[in-house]
């Protein structure tokens, strides 16, 4: 929830995340729904497969947050 302009506004946002490299992959293994992750990397602009472009997230790092 953000105020914007004095009224609150519900924010949220749906990225893909891109994870490359066997390294990263074999991180991934052991994430669970609910665990709070430090995902960093860059974001990039990409074009689906229906034609619309969207941000994704290209994985350089994660971190596990206790």
């Amino acid at each position: 929830m953000r105020n914007e302009a004095g009224f609150n506004r519900q924010v949220w946002c749906k990225v893909p995340v891109q994870i490359s490299g066997k390294e990263l992959i074999a991180q991934t293994q052991s994430i669970t729904v609910g665990m709070n992750l430090l995902v960093i990397g860059f974001l990039n602009s990409e074009r689906s497969q229906n034609g619309l472009n969207q941000l994704v997230l290209h994985t350089e790092q994660i971190e596990f947050i206790d």
